[in-house]
């Protein structure tokens, strides 16, 4: 009886649900894999002179803030203030080659206070405590930017 039954259930195991003998099957290789079709659009070269200054002015203000943000927390994160700081720097010089020589002029000394503060974030002897006040700084450094370099206030002394 017990024969019988042990026959009887490697036949059933043997001749089982299809899509479980399928589960357990080895699926043949195929031959490669596909590609993606990766096409790069370059649409800089479609922005007008405002439009190009007015995205690298909001992409100025993000990253600004993201620094401001991350020096007033709890406990700052190196990392994260350092390149929020940085790329804020890299739009700020970004937004005075933009612009005409002598209004780029005016915003040059900005850019410099804004590199002296860059170097300070990234000093291995930077304290947490003078982070309240660097953002401070930033915070005003922010509002003179903002005053005399808005997009709608230099529309007419862009580069084209």
């Amino acid at each position: 009886m017990v024969i019988v039954l042990s026959a009887v259930c490697c036949l059933l195991s043997a001749s089982g649900c299809e899509s479980f003998q399928r589960k357990f099957t080895r699926k043949p290789k195929s031959e490669r894999p596909p590609t993606p079709v990766i096409s790069f659009h370059d649409y800089s070269g479609a922005m007008t002179p405002l439009e190009r200054y007015r995205k690298h002015y909001l992409m100025f203000g993000y990253w600004n803030q993201d620094v401001i943000e991350a020096l007033q927390g709890g406990s700052p994160n190196p990392k994260r203030y350092r390149q929020s700081s940085a790329e804020a720097l890299v739009e700020l010089t970004t937004m005075q080659s933009l612009l005409s020589d002598d209004v780029a002029a005016r915003l040059a000394p900005l850019i410099e206070e804004r590199e002296t503060f860059d170097r300070q974030l990234r000093s291995p002897t930077f304290n947490a405590s003078r982070a309240h006040v660097i953002a401070r700084v930033l915070e005003t450094q922010a509002r003179r930017i903002h005053r005399d370099f808005f997009w709608r206030e230099v529309e007419e002394h862009l580069k084209p």
